[in-house]
């Protein structure tokens, strides 16, 4: 899976909230608010993750008993335990992400298969991946579709409507 070799931005950005849990300088109030951004970026405002941060409180009056007694923070616990969830949820919908992605182009590719042959196809590729405005670009398609295709348009144009709705 290259998401996770790579690490995507949401799930860095959580990483880095829990890395914040361990700073000497901790200050609770800071870090739940940029914490609960980040939640609210990555899984909407409306998210059990968010609802549960934001019930979460911190009492400071045990602070010093926890320092010296070397166990860690039940509150810090436990809200690194819902970033570790989150971790694995942004892991997960990352990799089910790739694979709608994967199947999506695959299922273009049959469908501009059934009205292009391959030289076609291969020279569309050449035109996307060519260096130039993509203004250009467009242009070039358009004429290749209406030199290869040019009474099929319409069904070809139609069939990927469909397959894209139909998949929402």
């Amino acid at each position: 899976m290259e998401e996770n070799t790579n690490k995507s931005a949401n799930y860095a950005l959580l990483e880095e909230r829990i890395a914040r849990l361990d700073k000497k300088n901790f200050d609770w109030t800071a870090w739940k608010k940029g914490t609960l951004l980040v939640l609210e970026k990555i899984f909407g405002a409306d998210s059990l993750y968010v609802k549960e941060l934001s019930e979460t409180d911190y009492h400071y009056n045990s602070w010093s008993l926890r320092d010296t007694a070397g166990s860690e923070d039940p509150v810090k616990a436990s809200v690194r335990e819902l970033l570790n969830i989150c971790l694995t949820d942004v892991e997960h919908r990352t990799s089910e992400s790739a694979d709608r992605n994967q199947n999506s182009q695959s299922d273009l590719n049959n469908i501009l298969s059934q009205f292009l042959d391959h030289d076609t196809m291969t020279e569309l590729q050449e035109i996307a991946k060519s260096a130039g405005p993509v203004i250009m670009k467009e242009e070039q398609t358009k004429d290749l579709i209406n030199e290869k295709l040019p009474k099929h348009q319409d069904v070809l144009l139609g069939k990927i409507l469909l397959d894209y709705y139909l998949k929402k």
